[in-house]
C-alpha cells in the first residue's frame, strides 16, 4: 500500500476513535505461525447508501456511514492485504432509506455493493419486504444492469410450492444465482461460505409467501459437513441473519455455534449488535459492526497454526468524514437519487431535501424505544399524526378515532433538533409496500370490541418483556400495568378518548374505531401466538362483521378521486408535520414542545399488595386463583389423610 494511503487509514483511526483489539483472548493457543487471512464485514446497512447524523450517547453529534466513504475504507484494507482479503456481507442490505424505492426496478443496493467490493452476501429478513415477488424482481434487475455484483448465499430456506410467484422465485434464484454455499480461494486457503436465517428473522418475515425457513441449527450441521468434507475448507464463514441477545444461554447465534462444530467465524447480523471485541462460543469467533455501515469490520486471522484460526487483531473502523468518497460509488449513489427525485418524490420538488419542519430538540430514537418499552415522545408525536392525517384525508365524512397503535419496530428513524427534510420523515417510515405496489405501508382502519383494545395494552404489559421490538405507542388509549400480576392480566385500567376530546372507562362491549399500518394490522395472528392464545383479536368493519382483507380497511386518502389512493403512514407523517404552527417565525413549522417528553399516556404502576394484584383481574387471574385454592384444599385434604392414617395405624398397633 502507498505511503500515502497508509497515512490516510492511521489518520481515521487516530480522528474517529476506531475500536481495535489485537491477540484476543479467549481462542485456543498464541501460535501464529499460519497463513493469514483478513476479513472485511458489514451487516445491516439497509439501504444508508448516504452518510447520517447520529447522536452519541454523550449528546454529540456525528456524521456516520455512506456507501461511497464505505467504498474507500474497503479498497485502503484490500490494498493493504492484497490476496489475503474477503470481503462479506450479513444481510438485511436493504430497506430503511429512499433508496430503497428502487429496489424492484434497479436493485441499487445489490450494485452499490457490487461496486464497493463485497464478495458475497445474504439474503436477511428485510429482502422479502416486498416478498418473493419483489426480490425476485430485484435480483433480475441486478442481474440485467450490474456489472460487478456480489455473490448471494442463502443455505437455510428454499421456496416451495407450484404457482407463478414461486416459479418466477425459483427461476430469478437459479439465474442471479443464489446458492446454497461458495468456496473462495485466497492466499492459498480455500475458504467456505455459508449462511443461516434464524426463528426470529423468520417471525420477522411475513410476506416471505412460498419461501420457507428451515431448522438453522440443522441446516448449518448440513453444509458445514460439506464443506468441511467435500469442499475440504481451511475455513468456514457464516453468513448469519439469526442475531444474539445479552444472555448467551437464549443467543441463537451462540447457541448454534456451541452446537455445530466446524463453524470458524459468524459474521452476526439480524439484532444489531455493535461488537467491540470478539465474542467466542465454542470454537466459533463471532463479529457484528451493528448497523447502517456505521463502521467497517476488519478481523484478522492466522490459519494453519496448532489449535486452529487464532485472531490477530479485530477492528472497528469508522466510516467518518475524514474517509475521502469513492469517486465512482458516488457518482452512482447520486445518479440513483435523481431518479427517486423523479420516480418518488415528484410532489417534493426539492426532493430529498425539502425542509417539512423543524425541532429544536431531540426526539426518541427507535433503539432508545425499544429499549425503554415505555411511554415516548416521539411515539406520542407519531401516533397523534396518523390520527390527524386521517381526519384530514376523510373531511366530512371523518369517523371518530379511538385509539392509533404504532409498533416500536416498524419505526426506523428518529427526529433530531434542526431541519426535518423528506428524507427524514421517509426513513421513519420507510418499511414495506401497499397493494398498491409502492413503497411504504398504507394506514388501515378497523373496529375492535374494548375488551380486544385491552388486549392491546396487554401486548405492552406482557409481550414487550418476551419480545422487546413489539413495544406499542399509543394515542387515544391511556392505562396502566402492575408488572407483579399475571402475566396477560397486567392492565388495571383502561380509558379512551371520546369524540369531544374527554376520555372515558373503556367498554368491553363497544366497537371502537382504531387506526394502525398494515403492517400491525397483518400481525394480530402474532399476538395470539406470543400470547398462547390468551389474548385474541378480529378486525371488524363498523358493523361488528370480520373484515374479508385488510384492503377492505383501507383509508383512502383522496375519497373524492375514483378507486382507492392509499394513505401511505410516511405521507401522513409528512402532510401533519409540515403543517404544524410555526412559533419562532421563521416561516417554518415547529415540532411542539410537548413532544420532547412523556405525557402519562400509559405505565407501569408496580405493586405486591394482595388486593393490587388480584383485584381487577379478568377470568385468567381469578382461574388460576381458583386452581390455586383448589390445589391447596386437595394438598390439606391429602395432609389430612395421610395424617388419618398414620394415627389409625398407631391405633391398631396399640391395640395389639
Amino acid at each position: 500500500m502507498k505511503t500515502k494511503t497508509l497515512a490516510a487509514v492511521v489518520l481515521v483511526l487516530l480522528l474517529s476513535g476506531g475500536a481495535s483489539v489485537s491477540g484476543a483472548t479467549g481462542w485456543p493457543g498464541p501460535d501464529q505461525s499460519g497463513k493469514k487471512l483478513v476479513i472485511l464485514f458489514t451487516n445491516d446497512l439497509h439501504s444508508n447508501v448516504l452518510p447520517r447524523m447520529v447522536v452519541e450517547p454523550d449528546g454529540t453529534r456525528t456524521e456516520k456511514g455512506g456507501f461511497a466513504r464505505l467504498a474507500t475504507l474497503i479498497k485502503w484494507e484490500k490494498d493493504a492485504a492484497g490476496e489475503a482479503a474477503i470481503v462479506l456481507d450479513g444481510g438485511d442490505f436493504s430497506m430503511g432509506t429512499l433508496f430503497h424505492t428502487l429496489f424492484e426496478t434497479e436493485a441499487a443496493e445489490l450494485r452499490l455493493l457490487g461496486l464497493m467490493g463485497i464478495e458475497a452476501t445474504t439474503l436477511g429478513n428485510h429482502e422479502f419486504d416486498f416478498g418473493l415477488s419483489g426480490l425476485a424482481r430485484s435480483l433480475t434487475a441486478a442481474k440485467s444492469k450490474g456489472a460487478a455484483l456480489p455473490a448471494i448465499v442463502a443455505s437455510s430456506l428454499a421456496i416451495e410450492g407450484e404457482g407463478e410467484e414461486a416459479e418466477a422465485g425459483r427461476a430469478a434464484f437459479r439465474d442471479y444465482p443464489v446458492r446454497d454455499y461458495l468456496v473462495m480461494e485466497r492466499g492459498g486457503l480455500r475458504i467456505g461460505v455459508f449462511s443461516l436465517f434464524g426463528k426470529d428473522a423468520a417471525d420477522d418475515s411475513p410476506f416471505a409467501g412460498p419461501v420457507v425457513f428451515r431448522d438453522a441449527e440443522a441446516e448449518a450441521r448440513r453444509v458445514v459437513g460439506i464443506l468441511r468434507t467435500k469442499e475440504n475448507a481451511d475455513l468456514v464463514i457464516g453468513l448469519s441473519h439469526v442475531g444474539t441477545k445479552p444472555d448467551p444461554a437464549a443467543s441463537e447465534d451462540e447457541i448454534i455455534a456451541k452446537a455445530v462444530p466446524g463453524i470458524d467465524v459468524l459474521i452476526s447480523a439480524h439484532a444489531h449488535t455493535l461488537f467491540k471485541a470478539p465474542r467466542f462460543a465454542g470454537k466459533t469467533i463471532l463479529v457484528s459492526t451493528g448497523w447502517g455501515g456505521d463502521v467497517l469490520g476488519r478481523l484478522e486471522l492466522s490459519i494453519g497454526g496448532a489449535g486452529g484460526p487464532v485472531v490477530v487483531s479485530y477492528a472497528l473502523l469508522p466510516v467518518s468524514p475524514e474517509v475521502q468518497a469513492d469517486p465512482a460509488v458516488a457518482t452512482a449513489a447520486g445518479e440513483y437519487k435523481s431518479l427517486i427525485e423523479v420516480t418518488f418524490l415528484s410532489g417534493f420538488p426539492d426532493g430529498f431535501g425539502q425542509v417539512l419542519a423543524e425541532s429544536s430538540f431531540d426526539l426518541d430514537t427507535p433503539e432508545a424505544m425499544e429499549a425503554s418499552g415505555l411511554e415516548a415522545g416521539m411515539g406520542n408525536l407519531l401516533a397523534d399524526a396518523l390520527r390527524e392525517a386521517v381526519r384530514r384525508a376523510e373531511g366530512a365524512a371523518y369517523k371518530h378515532v379511538a385509539a392509533v397503535i404504532v409498533p416500536v419496530g416498524i419505526v426506523r428513524g428518529a427526529f433530531l433538533a434542526g431541519p426535518i427534510t423528506v428524507e427524514d420523515v421517509f426513513r421513519v417510515f420507510s418499511l414495506g409496500r401497499g397493494p398498491d405496489g409502492q413503497p411504504g405501508y398504507p394506514l388501515l382502519s378497523m373496529r375492535l370490541y374494548g375488551r380486544e383494545l385491552r388486549h392491546l395494552a396487554e401486548v405492552q404489559s406482557s409481550v414487550v418483556p418476551m419480545k422487546s421490538d413489539a413495544a406499542l405507542q399509543f394515542s387515544g388509549l391511556r392505562f396502566h400495568y402492575n408488572p407483579h400480576r399475571l402475566p396477560f392480566d397486567r392492565v388495571t385500567d383502561v380509558s379512551v378518548l371520546e369524540e369531544d376530546g374527554s376520555y372515558a372507562r373503556l367498554d368491553p362491549r363497544k366497537l371502537y374505531r382504531i387506526v394502525v399500518d398494515s403492517y400491525t394490522g397483518g400481525m394480530v395472528d402474532y399476538v395470539s401466538k406470543a400470547s398462547y392464545g390468551l389474548l385474541k383479536m378480529k378486525a371488524r368493519n363498523a358493523e361488528g362483521i370480520p373484515l374479508a382483507n385488510q384492503i377492505e380497511g383501507a383509508v383512502d386518502a383522496d375519497p373524492a378521486s375514483p378507486g382507492l389512493q392509499e394513505l401511505k403512514g410516511w405521507k401522513a407523517l409528512a402532510g401533519v408535520i409540515g403543517e404544524y404552527p410555526d412559533t419562532d417565525g421563521d416561516a417554518i413549522a415547529d415540532v411542539p414542545a410537548r413532544y420532547g417528553r412523556p405525557e402519562g399516556r400509559f405505565g407501569p404502576a408496580p405493586s405486591r399488595s394482595p388486593l393490587r394484584v388480584l383485584i381487577g383481574g379478568s377470568g385468567l387471574t381469578y382461574f388460576v386463583l381458583a386452581a390455586a385454592v383448589l390445589i391447596l384444599a386437595l394438598l390439606v385434604l391429602l395432609i389430612r389423610a395421610i395424617v388419618r392414617g398414620r394415627r389409625r395405624r398407631r391405633a391398631r398397633r396399640a391395640a395389639r
